[in-house]
């Protein structure tokens, strides 16, 4: 029998297992996608250009854990959403990173991609512009899939260490009409807060999805103005 505040058995277990396989079961999904991304960037031929090398790597890793973040939503119930997500997490620093990669690789298929589209004709024109709107779009779809999976670990994190909090607090997201929220609430969140820079009708009741909440919404603005009013301005010179 386990006390209050004693940890599990499966907890105490997963402890014992080796840092770096513990890292890899939280992130693999991300490390699945990173191969696939540089094995795509890697097997591209030596005469193209190193950043349109990159951002078609780029885009492999993001379509490829789009994909299997769509598969993973689509099969999962709420029990193995509950429990997935509360070991499964690509953490705060991860999410910093991979947010600075995206900024970066948004800013290169912009900058690269589309002034190189300028002196060109016919599909290479066609190609550069794609490849520029791929990445800008599916850079943005990417950095707030992983807040969603963000806010669901500390959503579930929150539920099983807050025991003493009202149940209506507990997870620190009040989701109206539910207290059983699946994948779509999460992305509704996120999602909402990338497009609008606010939460519309779900509130935040811990200090940690609100320091969560407003670092997306910082982000999403900059996003939003920055680059593709930045892509808007240099593709109107170029179509």
């Amino acid at each position: 029998m386990t006390g209050a505040g004693e940890p599990t058995t499966s907890a105490r277990r997963r402890r014992r297992r080796p840092l770096v396989l513990r890292i890899l079961r939280a992130r693999a999904r991300l490390f699945a996608c990173l191969l696939i991304g540089a094995a795509t960037g890697a097997v591209l031929p030596d005469g193209w250009a190193h950043v349109t090398r990159a951002l078609v790597g780029w885009n492999a890793f993001v379509i490829a854990y789009l994909a299997l973040s769509a598969e993973l939503m689509a099969r999962a119930t709420h029990e193995s959403m509950r429990r997935r997500s509360q070991f499964e997490d690509e953490g705060r620093l991860v999410i910093l990173v991979l947010s600075i990669v995206t900024a970066c690789a948004s800013m290169g298929a912009i900058v690269v991609e589309l002034g190189a589209a300028k002196d060109l004709t016919g599909w290479t024109k066609t190609a550069h512009l794609g490849l520029a709107i791929l990445t800008v779009v599916a850079s943005w779809l990417f950095i707030h899939l992983m807040f969603t999976f963000h806010y669901a670990h500390e959503y579930y994190f929150e539920r099983a260490t807050s025991p003493d909090r009202r149940p209506e607090l507990r997870g620190g997201l009040i989701f109206p009409g539910t207290d059983q929220p699946n994948y779509v609430d999460f992305l509704y969140f996120a999602y909402v807060i990338g497009v609008a820079c606010q939460t519309a009708d779900v509130s935040t009741s811990s200090p940690t999805m609100r320091a969560v909440a407003l670092a997306q919404g910082v982000l999403a603005f900059f996003y939003n103005t920055t680059i593709l009013a930045l892509m808007v301005n240099i593709a109107s010179g170029v179509v």
